[in-house]
């Protein structure tokens, strides 16, 4: 997988954040790691989309987990066309494949793009709040 494809795209997502750096060995660790799925989407050799889905162990339900998805990125010169929304059903259906209960996706409160996108696929907005701090 191209790293450099991939952290161009990180860049755009997270404009304002110094330590954006996308390492080959990384790709190549999550790529062997059963429950992370870095999915990428193609367009003339140029990766123009990403979403990452996470499988987490759950308490809650026997042996379901549940699934985070982030990370969730279209180049700004062919959104619109399906990529994001394609990107994002091939994570739900990885996720249904492995048993997980439920799915969660973050998202900046200014992406009011892709909360559109979210809302459009089913995702509940209202519910709950997600609350993160970087370490």
């Amino acid at each position: 997988m191209d790293a450099r494809g991939v952290e161009t795209l990180y860049r755009l997502l997270l404009p304002n954040h110094p330590g954006v750096e996308v390492l080959p060995e990384r790709l190549n660790q999550i790529a062997a790691n059963p429950d992370s799925f870095l999915f990428v989407c193609e367009e003339d050799n140029r990766i123009i989309g990403t979403v990452h889905l996470h499988l987490c162990m759950d308490a809650l339900s026997g042996n379901r987990p549940f699934a985070v998805i982030e990370r969730v990125i279209v180049s700004p010169d062919v959104r619109g066309k399906g990529f994001g929304a394609a990107l994002m059903r091939h994570a739900e259906q990885t996720a249904v494949e492995r048993g997980a209960l439920k799915i969660m996706v973050s998202s900046a409160s200014r992406r009011e793009e892709a909360h559109v996108l979210y809302t459009a696929l089913g995702y509940d907005g209202e519910g709950s709040k997600l609350f993160k701090k970087y370490l």
